[in-house]
């Protein structure tokens, strides 16, 4: 089973902010998180990045109904390009109502024509209405863990307002020598 859904196997249940660190973009592993809570549910995605599984999502859905288009419609999504349009989309969703799932949440703020100091303030800003929603509704944070001088600076803000933090690693093939005799 998918190392995310393992993790967050009882989402609905629960409220607070949930914040999963990838070593890798963990295309599937979202997709299949995107899928098992959808079956779960009404979701609201936000999107930090373009990526987003929309051909393959009705596919893995359709391995567990036939009513895809009824599942579907009860998937929100949201795309935010900059830091700014994520700060008003977070401001604008409404306390109550169903899980938040966020991919790529950092990607906004590694915008170098955006003023670092902007960059700061709008984080700020947007854990803050990170903190408001997870008082009433889980919400999930995913990002990339990267080497670099901004990451260093962006994700301890991260950290100080996650209930839950979780790191997932990727499994690496072990692969074995031919026998050529």
């Amino acid at each position: 089973m998918n190392q995310l859904i393992n993790l967050t196997i009882d989402i609905p249940q629960q409220r607070g902010l949930t914040l999963i660190l990838t070593q890798d973009k963990a295309h599937q592993n979202k997709t299949d998180l995107i899928a098992n809570l959808i079956l779960n549910g009404p979701l609201l995605v936000v999107l930090g990045d373009k990526w987003f599984p929309s051909l393959v999502l009705p596919r893995i859905i359709r391995t567990h109904t036939t009513d895809i288009k009824a599942v579907l419609s009860c998937l929100y999504i949201v795309r935010a390009s900059t830091c700014y349009r994520l700060f008003y989309s977070l401001a604008n969703i409404p306390s109550k109502g169903e899980p938040i799932l966020i991919l790529d949440f950092l990607h906004t703020f590694y915008d170098d024509n955006i003023p670092l100091r902007t960059r700061f303030f709008k984080l700020r800003g947007c854990c803050h209405e990170l903190k408001r929603l997870a008082f009433y509704r889980q919400v999930i944070v995913i990002t990339q863990e990267m080497e670099g001088e901004n990451y260093e600076k962006f994700i301890p803000a991260l950290y100080t307002i996650a209930n839950k933090t979780f790191t997932l690693g990727t499994k690496r093939e072990q692969f074995k020598q031919a026998v050529l005799f």
